[in-house]
């Protein structure tokens, strides 16, 4: 419910129920004890809380029956609820005065209104009404009934109501929605007994008129005529019935009612045209020489028009002619009115009267026989016989005559006499002078053009020869000329304007004259350049209309059809068009286009095939030969991918700026294992981008991509590796970089033997290239010390050497093979040696003879598998250049055995965190994380396991970059801690684990 229909209803209750008679009034009491309700009640009001006022008000009825303040603001919480019976029901009980009728009428108009009841309950409500509640109620239902059924539910609804004292409205009601139908009878049925009484208000009686006129019928409308509101209204339906016939073609009913027109409004020139046009139509010769005068139209014009009709008149009409205005016009019609003979001796054949021109040199026999000439379609004969007299003469003849002769130079079948037509040019008209200079600059003869034009052109025919001059090198040029002949009244220029603005770009400024275009101008070309433009000023849709509306002949036109299809986002019906433009002689654009729709709608195959032949048919053209090898580099066939290098090879000739190009070729090279060309090329791509500006693409910045090459070449270049860490662990280690249990405490401590652990490690690529593919062979050393607390070091030493294996270039999957040899010093001779001790020569001397000569010593080989996975893409483990944050993540796998002791170990961690930039000129960055991890040792065949899970603060910085190597070594110090959750390898000991590693 609207607010204004609650206000109404609730401000009609209240009144009512102040001024309810029968009802008892309230005592003071009563009213003081309602009082806090009703205040709360207005205010649940004020929030549209309709259920609580609902609550409120019945509790007070409850209290107070005879409170009708309270029953108004119950009825119309009800409403506001859409409970329309109830709250009816509230409004009835009121009382049965006016204003109660009022609120109860508002009630039922709100409902009609928001929720339609049954078209019974309506007529029940009709049948207990009087006046204008009665109308108010079938005038909203209708409305109601119109909205949701349409007017024709509505009209059917309101036919079957019976005629009260509301009859009138009842019908203006009637006649209005069946106007809305068109329903001209029953407008006429329900208007005319009122025009009949007299009771039609003015708009209706136009309404009446109007069906009367729909009908053409003039009886009818004579009749309603003489009850017209006024003189303007009857005007107007007369003149409206003649539009209405002539738009059925009444002729003849038309102009009656056009002469039944008041006299000054027939004096109008509109009107007087409109019935001129009848009157001829009507072969009305009276009239049509009356008016013909009146109009002051030709009068050998209407002269030939009566010749036809009433001989008489014509005559008369003759007369009235001056024989000045067109001599041979004038003779003609006046031999036709009157038989004049012609002449015994005047000639009556072409051959005659050029035979007469040329023995008296006759001008006037000469206009005779070259327009007999060109009448018969002897048009080259003309041509001959005027240039002869045009040489004899030399020039001077007729204007007439030199008209018709630039005309048949004018002509595209007409020779191109250069000479000639710029002689001709400044001795015609304007019009010959546009054509004449139109044909040589259509010729290529632009320079001429161009001599026999003023510095300063003052007619549109020079400046559209200056515009095709133009065309198509300069079409700005073009389009300057055009338009300015197009000021000058050159309609003509509109078409190639639109040319030349297409040309020159501008597709935009030309949908205008498409749009405006008459269809006599339409050509296929047209209609195909049209669509061009549409296509490229963003219209899809007008695009394909103006090309569906042209034959399509060429490769181009379907091509063109194909590329409107694909902006539509049709794909499929865009390869069918281009299926049909290679049937039709096509190019290798041709074929390199349909290569682009056919990968759009995911036929790869057919897109390679195509993009093949393009390849075939125009070897010479980089752009393809570019293309073809991106699409054989991205093959899912090694054998196309590694056919793909010659032509990216000779693509980064051509384009050597193109980066992708580079950066597909080095991986080329790479697969192939040519891990030196494949440098080689990072590094000319790196070397083309060193002095761009700005190099930013969709793709990313072009400081990230050029730090993504260098990552790329430091890869691929990269032969050494050292490692130096250092880890200070609650319990166990971080890595299976572990010592052997010597078996002292085996059964007895499960605790791990180090609670510290430093390596160092050398790692060195073999083979004439470190990479291959992706894939590795190194051998590598190592040295590990370890401690069994914190604070003590170098109680045990473990070294190896052995050959590391990465046999996948696209997983982080290594195999080791290692001849591992470690010493322990026995703890009666340990004395412990601290971090601080470390700076002692003597302390680290004698820790170092102690290994040597009062250490347990064992030999093993060692066979370890580690993994790494989840840690590519944007997880990566990276400095980023157009980044702040990002995530990194791991999940690291890790399988040792040592193969003589029997001894195998297993550790997998997840860990993923999100990294920081720090504020700094150098690369650092902060990364809070959280791991799981589970570990799983078998020292002397005795299981043990433990799962862990934490949270750590990892700090990194990354040095060592140079041109075309990205950094090549990284500082990372992390603290985490350890939070055990089962198990009992480490006694589920728990602690802080700090670490220190350094790769370069």
């Amino acid at each position: 419910m609207t607010p204004r229909l609650s206000l109404t209803i609730a401000s009609l209750l209240l009144c009512s129920s102040a001024l309810a008679a029968p009802t008892k009034p309230m005592s003071d009491f009563q009213r003081f004890t309602s009082y806090p309700f009703m205040e709360r009640g207005y205010r649940e009001a004020q929030k549209d809380n309709w259920a609580e006022v609902e609550r409120l008000t019945r509790h007070v009825l409850g209290r107070v029956p005879n409170n009708n303040e309270a029953r108004a603001l119950l009825a119309e919480a009800l409403a506001h609820q859409r409970r329309y019976k109830e709250a009816e029901a509230i409004a009835e009980d009121l009382d049965d005065n006016p204003e109660h009728a009022d609120a109860l009428l508002e009630l039922r108009l709100t409902w009609i209104e928001q929720d339609p009841p049954t078209a019974s309950q309506v007529e029940a409500w009709l049948a207990d009404s009087q006046g204008q509640q009665r109308v108010r109620l079938w005038q909203a239902y209708s409305v109601s009934l119109a909205k949701f059924g349409g007017a024709a539910k509505a009209l059917e609804w309101l036919n079957h109501l019976p005629v009260r004292e509301d009859g009138m409205v009842l019908r203006m009601t009637r006649a209005n929605f069946a106007e809305q139908l068109r329903n001209w009878g029953e407008t006429i049925d329900q208007l005319q007994p009122l025009a009949d009484q007299g009771q039609l208000p003015p708009q209706d009686w136009q309404r009446l008129a109007n069906a009367y006129i729909q009908q053409l019928d003039e009886k009818g409308l004579n009749s309603l005529l003489a009850s017209a509101p006024s003189q303007d209204a009857a005007t107007r339906a007369r003149l409206a019935m003649a539009n209405r016939a002539i738009a059925m073609g009444h002729n003849q009913q038309a102009e009656r009612w056009l002469q039944s027109l008041p006299a000054e409004q027939l004096q109008h020139p509109e009107q007087r045209q409109q019935l001129w046009e009848l009157a001829r139509e009507g072969d009305d010769a009276p009239l049509v020489r009356q008016l013909s005068n009146e109009l002051q139209r030709p009068c050998l014009e209407t002269v030939d028009w009566l010749s036809h009709k009433d001989l008489k008149l014509a005559r008369e009409q003759l007369g009235q002619c001056q024989a000045r205005d067109n001599p041979r016009s004038y003779a003609i019609l006046r031999q036709r009115l009157y038989g004049d003979p012609a002449q015994p001796a005047q000639p009556r054949t072409a051959a005659q009267w050029e035979q007469r021109y040329r023995q008296t040199g006759d001008l006037a026999a000469l206009e005779q026989a070259s327009f007999m000439l060109l009448e018969s379609g002897q048009s080259e004969r003309a041509r001959q016989l005027l240039d002869n007299a045009y040489a004899r003469h030399q020039g001077r003849l007729t204007p007439s005559l030199l008209q018709r002769l630039g005309n048949l130079y004018a002509r595209n079948d007409g020779p191109l006499d250069s000479p000639r037509m710029l002689a001709l040019v400044p001795r015609v008209d304007a019009v010959t002078r546009g054509q004449l200079l139109g044909r040589l600059a259509e010729a290529g003869q632009c320079d001429a053009v161009r001599k026999a034009i003023p510095a300063t052109p003052v007619e549109a025919g020079q400046y559209r020869a200056l515009g095709r001059c133009a065309m198509p090198d300069q079409p700005g040029e073009a389009v300057v000329y055009y338009q300015a002949a197009e000021r000058l009244g050159d309609s003509g220029s509109r078409l190639p304007l639109a040319y030349a603005l297409e040309a020159s770009g501008d597709s935009q400024a030309a949908l205008p004259i498409w749009n405006s275009l008459p269809a006599s101008a339409w050509t296929d070309n047209a209609r195909l350049t049209a669509a061009r433009g549409s296509l490229n000023a963003g219209d899809a849709n007008a695009a394909r209309r103006h090309w569906d509306a042209a034959a399509h002949q060429s490769a181009d036109d379907w091509a063109l059809g194909a590329a409107i299809a694909q902006r539509q986002g049709d794909p499929q019906q865009a390869l069918a068009f281009q299926r049909e433009a290679l049937r039709h002689a096509p190019r290798a654009d041709h074929y390199y286009a349909a290569a682009g729709t056919a990968q759009q709608a995911g036929d790869s195959a057919q897109s390679s095939a195509w993009l093949a032949e393009a390849v075939r048919l125009a070897p010479d053209q980089p752009r393809y030969r570019a293309d073809y090898g991106m699409r054989l580099a991205g093959s899912a066939d090694k054998q196309q991918r590694r056919q793909s290098i010659p032509y990216l090879e000779r693509a980064t000739r051509d384009f050597p700026e193109d980066y992708r190009l580079g950066e597909t070729l080095a991986l080329r090279y790479d697969e192939v294992e040519d891990s030196a060309s494949a440098r080689r090329e990072l590094r000319r791509v790196l070397d083309v981008e060193r002095n761009l500006v700005d190099g930013d693409d969709e793709y990313g910045s072009l400081e990230a991509r050029k730090y993504r090459q260098r990552r790329a070449h430091e890869t691929l270049s990269r032969r050494d590796s050292i490692t130096l860490a250092s880890t200070w662990s609650p319990a166990g280690t971080p890595t299976n970089d572990k010592f052997l249990d010597t078996g002292e405490r085996s059964g007895t401590s499960r605790r791990a033997r180090s609670q510290n652990v430093q390596l160092a490690m050398w790692d060195h690529a073999l083979g004439e290239e470190p990479s291959r593919n992706g894939s590795t062979l190194s051998v590598y050393g190592r040295v590990l010390f370890g401690g069994q607390s914190r604070t003590d070091y170098a109680q045990s030493m473990g070294t190896g050497v052995g050959l590391r294996y990465k046999p996948l270039g696209q997983a982080n999957l290594n195999l080791y093979a290692e001849l591992y040899h470690q010493r322990q010093i026995d703890s009666t001779h340990y004395s412990g040696l601290s971090l601080g001790e470390l700076l002692s020569p003597a302390k680290v001397g004698g820790n170092w003879g102690d290994l040597r000569h009062n250490a347990e010593s064992s030999n093993d080989l060692l066979l370890r598998a580690t993994a790494s996975f989840l840690d590519q893409g944007k997880y990566r483990n990276d400095w980023r250049i157009d980044e702040d944050d990002w995530d990194e993540r791991f999940l690291y796998l890790d399988a040792a055995w040592w193969t003589r002791a029997g001894d195998h170990a297993w550790l997998s961690r997840f860990q993923q965190g999100h990294a920081w930039k720090l504020p700094s000129q150098s690369p650092q960055t902060i990364m809070p994380y959280g791991f799981l991890e589970f570990a799983s040792q078998d020292p002397s065949n005795d299981w043990r396991q433990d799962a862990r899970a934490g949270v750590g603060v990892r700090w990194q910085w990354w040095f060592d970059d140079d041109r075309y190597n990205a950094y090549r070594g990284s500082l990372k110090v992390r603290a985490e801690y350890q939070q055990a959750l089962g198990g009992n390898l480490y006694e589920r000991g728990n602690g802080v684990l700090l670490g220190v590693e350094m790769n370069f």
